[in-house]
């Protein structure tokens, strides 16, 4: 670098690309534009897209207030990144998100918000683009009728100003996941579930499989295994009842059966032949008991088998997601609303090559997308003058 240093005697013999003066002239348009936050960390992602070939995070035209949410999105940034990723398919991963999200500079906090309402958050890998879509639309506006004309000026492929059509199925689709979310209120996510949701682990799935594949084959076992007990009082079984060699009860009765046989070969072998006759002293009742108890003190292990006590293992601390309530997509809407709005939209969409627009759920003969809630304003009450005194000028 020193020797080059040296050898340049005059600013001709820097050699500056034809091309140079343009890049930087779109660069600073685009700046102007889009208005990034962090200047240096967009003219990362924005060179960085450009040398990918794909699409560089600029906005259409310069916005007025830059921001209108706390994370920084505003409706020129969603138009921007629901094109972009549109070309991708319909389910995307949540990396391709995260690196359009980034490219404008917006706050990761926001964009786990609305992971989290997608339900996808630490559960899935994968999120359908037009939920996505949908639930940021909805961080925008004060109403789910708004959130559905914002939605519609986003993905429509019209120019400004035209009746901002799209298809009736990505509209039906938005919407119905929009009305039966409940998003009226601040809610807490540990770990991608609502709290007090229990999440299934695949563990839990896995030994519930198992489980029912045991039980089957447990069922199997008993069926063929089962036989039919007569009545007889030697073996302590009910007559004509089905009994397998794997219950509980024929366990212990077989046990006690053994027990019992033990202690005959043992009183067999006292001098005495004649002792089941004769009345057994304390001496012998006691020998007794102590048989008994040697037997079942080395068959405890089999009878009642040890519980290994396993430390509880200390649970990892849940990531905590606070999601605030989302005025744009409010308290779920009622079933008979949501079919009136399928069977309206359905009727519609025929005579438009199965598009709908905003100008049609703004039609008097529309039903409502949502349930309005009627504000009970107070009765003006009378004012109540003093009984006794002396009113004066």
């Amino acid at each position: 670098m020193p020797e080059l240093v040296e050898q340049m005697y005059c600013s001709q013999q820097i050699v500056i690309p034809p091309k140079f003066p343009y890049i930087l002239k779109r660069f600073c348009k685009a700046a102007i534009k889009t208005q990034p936050y962090d200047l240096l960390r967009w003219s990362f992602e924005y060179f960085k897209a450009l040398a990918e070939n794909r699409p560089p995070p600029v906005k259409l035209r310069l916005e007025y207030p830059i921001y209108s949410t706390e994370g920084g999105l505003t409706r020129g940034c969603l138009k921007v990144i629901a094109h972009q990723l549109l070309n991708f398919g319909k389910n995307l991963p949540l990396y391709l998100i995260r690196k359009a999200w980034r490219g404008f500079c917006l706050d990761p906090n926001e964009l786990r918000r609305i992971f989290c309402l997608c339900e996808v958050y630490m559960r899935q890998d994968y999120v359908p683009l037009l939920h996505f879509i949908a639930v940021a639309g909805g961080m925008l506006t004060k109403n789910l009728t708004y959130t559905m004309i914002l939605l519609c000026e986003v993905l429509t492929k019209e120019p400004d100003g035209g009746s901002a059509a799209i298809p009736a199925d990505d509209f039906l689709d938005m919407y119905l996941f929009l009305a039966r979310m409940d998003a009226s209120k601040d809610i807490k996510y540990l770990n991608g579930y609502r709290e007090g949701e229990t999440p299934r682990s695949e563990e839990e799935e896995i030994e519930e499989e198992e489980t029912l594949s045991e039980a089957t084959v447990d069922a199997k076992l008993k069926q063929l295994s089962s036989y039919k007990v007569q009545d007889k009082a030697e073996d302590g079984m009910v007559a004509g009842r089905q009994m397998s060699i794997t219950s509980g009860e024929f366990i212990v009765q077989h046990i006690e059966k053994e027990i019992m046989d033990y202690i005959d070969e043992q009183i067999a072998i006292l001098p005495d032949p004649d002792l089941k006759k004769k009345k057994a002293k304390p001496e012998e009742v006691e020998m007794v008991r102590n048989l008994l108890y040697d037997f079942l003190d080395e068959n405890m292990d089999i009878i009642v088998p040890e519980i290994e006590e396993v430390e509880e293992e200390e649970l990892p601390i849940p990531e905590i997601v606070v999601v605030y309530a989302v005025p744009g997509i409010g308290p779920p809407v009622p079933e008979e609303m949501i079919c009136d709005i399928e069977e309206y939209i359905a009727d519609v969409s025929k005579s438009q090559a199965d598009l709908v627009m905003p100008r049609n759920f703004r039609h008097f003969l529309s039903p409502p997308l949502e349930k309005f809630e009627e504000y009970q304003y107070e009765e003006n009450k009378k004012e109540e003058l003093a009984c006794s005194g002396v009113f004066t000028n």
